[in-house]
């Protein structure tokens, strides 16, 4: 259940998945900005959903909540790790570099790739598929705190060129900026990759501003957007919202949910079924 701003981010959001999808135009990263309570958990919660109903159905999908990270950027990069690197994923790395290996002659280097590992916690196999599939990075030594977390989307790139993914990426600000610009930056480098960064930030992100700054030359540029979505969420916004939601309420109920509400947020909380019964 969304309103018409969301529907509309929504859409948008769905709009890239299909070009991604199909592939040729590489991986791409977008922005939904808006306030703290302007719904867009709520979008993003329902974007699977929305995208399989309309006949795009999700590969592989991945979500990182940022609220539930930990604070410390060492256990967070680690927290990020193992969401990009859940039992489908790891699944599929497998199967493509098992089949990488029967159908290309060893390349130079190899076994010392396998070797390498991911600090410790991801396994060799999906250690060279990394390897293999994105190269070495300068800034991504074995010694660097997010070094691990790069790999991981790495791996989540090379396995997309197979089966399409979704990262879904809220409160994306609540990550540390520099692990969130190495990780997404990581994503979506690639020209075969397949993969559709779906990012919720706050109007003022630093995170939105690394990313777009950067996206301007280098690897992704090109590569990283914002989604519209209309801010306002005053009195008139919400009741317009609680109409579109409950239209079987009155102007008198709708009006009345608006004074007593200050978010979509809280518009979308007091809709719910549960909530109206």
């Amino acid at each position: 259940m969304l309103g018409e701003r969301q529907q509309a981010a929504a859409a948008e959001l769905a709009q890239w998945w299909d070009g991604i999808r199909q592939g040729g135009v590489g991986s791409h990263a977008v922005l939904l900005a808006g306030p703290a309570g302007w719904g867009r958990s709520t979008v993003l919660d329902q974007l699977p959903g929305l995208i399989g109903a309309a006949g795009c159905p999700v590969g592989l999908e991945v979500r990182i909540n940022g609220k539930s990270l930990p604070d410390e950027p060492g256990p967070q990069a680690a927290a990020v790790r193992e969401s990009l690197l859940g039992a489908d994923v790891r699944q599929q790395a497998a199967a493509l570099l098992y089949r990488s290996r029967l159908r290309r002659p060893r390349r130079l280097g190899t076994d010392r790739l396998l070797q390498s590992g991911i600090a410790g916690t991801i396994s060799l196999l999906l250690a060279g598929l990394a390897a293999a599939a994105a190269g070495a990075v300068a800034d991504d030594g074995p010694a660097s705190e997010n070094g691990a977390a790069a790999r991981a989307a790495r791996v989540v790139a090379a396995v997309s060129a197979m089966v399409p993914t979704l990262v879904i990426i809220d409160d994306a600000d609540e990550l540390a900026p520099d692990l969130a610009v190495t990780v997404i930056e990581n994503l979506i480098d690639g020209h075969d990759s397949r993969v559709l960064v779906a990012a919720a930030v706050g109007p003022g992100s630093d995170v939105a501003a690394a990313l777009v700054s950067r996206a301007r030359y280098g690897p992704t540029a090109g590569r990283v957007h914002r989604a519209e979505a209309d801010p306002r969420m005053g009195s008139q916004s919400r009741a317009q919202l609680a109409a579109e939601l409950c239209p079987h309420l009155s102007d008198t109920q709708v009006r009345e949910l608006a004074r007593h509400t200050r978010t979509f947020a809280e518009i979308f909380a007091a809709v719910r079924p549960d909530a109206l019964s």
